[in-house]
C-alpha cells in the first residue's frame, strides 16, 4: 500500500492556552478533573480501558479534548497514549509541535518494522502518543484491519488509559469501525456550532454500530456562562447520557 507523507502544515495553535497546564485557567482544569472523574465511574473495573473521542463535524475541539483527556489522566500518575486515528486529516502531532516522520498508518500498512515501539514519542506532557503518520489511501481499511484491534489489545495491557481520537463520524464512519474494541465513546459538541441533524445522525450512526456512548462534551462554553449566578461554582463542559 503506498501512503502519502503528511505535509506538516503549521495552524495557528496556542498551545500555552488550549493544552492543559499547571498555568491553565481554573474553570478549564476544574472542567477536565470533573470529566475525568466521570470517565472513571463510568469505565469500572481493572486493566486498561480504550476510550473513543469523536465528534459530528470538524473544529468542534475533539481533539483538544483527547488530549487534555490524555494530559488529566497522566497527572494521577497514570500510564496514558494517545493516538491520532483521524488519518484523513491528523492534528495531534502537530498540536504537540512533534516532528511528522511515520505513526500509526505506516505501521499497520506494513511499511514500519513490526515493532509499534518505533514510531512512539514521548509527550512534554508525560504522555505517550502515537501519530498518524503518512495519509494512506484507504483509513477504513487500516482501522478496520485485524492488525489495528490486535494492536489495542496489547496497548491495553501495558496502558491505564488510551485515548483514540477520532474523525467526525457525521463525515466518516471510522470511529464506529473500532466499536468492539473501545470501552467507552465521548462525543464533543460545540457551543454556536454543532448542528442538532448532524449531532442526530451521529448519534443513529453510533448506535447502529452498537458503540457505547459514555458522556458528552459541551466544548467552547464562554467563562462568564460557565458561572452560576445562583451558586458561583463553576459549571461543567461534561454531561453524562
Amino acid at each position: 500500500m503506498k501512503l502519502r507523507r503528511h505535509k506538516n502544515v503549521v495552524h495557528q495553535f496556542d498551545r500555552e492556552k488550549m493544552l492543559l497546564s499547571e498555568n491553565s485557567p481554573f474553570p478549564v482544569k476544574e472542567a477536565f478533573k470533573t470529566l475525568r472523574t466521570n470517565v472513571m465511574f463510568s469505565l469500572p473495573g481493572t486493566g486498561g480501558k480504550c476510550i473513543g473521542v469523536t465528534s459530528s463535524n470538524r473544529s468542534e475541539g475533539k481533539s483538544v479534548v483527547s488530549l487534555n483527556l490524555a494530559i488529566s489522566f497522566a497527572q494521577l500518575g497514570k500510564k496514558v497514549l494517545i493516538m491520532d486515528c483521524d488519518l484523513r486529516l491528523p492534528t495531534v502531532a502537530t498540536k504537540l509541535n512533534i516532528p511528522i516522520k511515520v505513526g500509526l498508518s505506516n505501521y499497520l500498512a506494513g511499511t514500519e518494522e513490526d515493532n509499534i515501539l518505533r514510531i512512539y514519542h514521548r509527550g512534554a506532557q508525560n504522555i505517550d502518543v502515537v501519530a498518524a503518520g503518512s495519509i494512506p489511501p484507504d483509513p477504513t481499511s487500516l482501522l478496520s484491519s485485524e492488525a489495528m484491534k490486535s494492536l489495542i489489545a496489547s496497548l491495553k495491557k501495558d496502558y491505564d488509559y488510551i485515548i483514540l481520537d477520532f474523525p467526525p463520524v457525521f463525515i466518516v464512519s471510522d470511529a464506529v469501525l473500532l466499536s468492539d474494541c473501545v470501552d467507552g465513546y465521548l462525543v464533543v459538541v460545540r457551543q454556536n456550532s454543532s448542528e442538532y441533524s448532524k449531532v442526530d445522525e451521529t448519534l443513529r450512526q453510533m448506535d447502529f454500530g452498537n458503540s457505547k456512548i459514555i458522556g458528552f462534551v459541551y466544548n467552547g462554553k464562554t467563562q462568564d456562562s460557565m458561572i452560576s449566578k445562583d451558586s458561583k461554582y463553576y459549571k461543567y463542559y461534561y454531561y453524562k447520557k
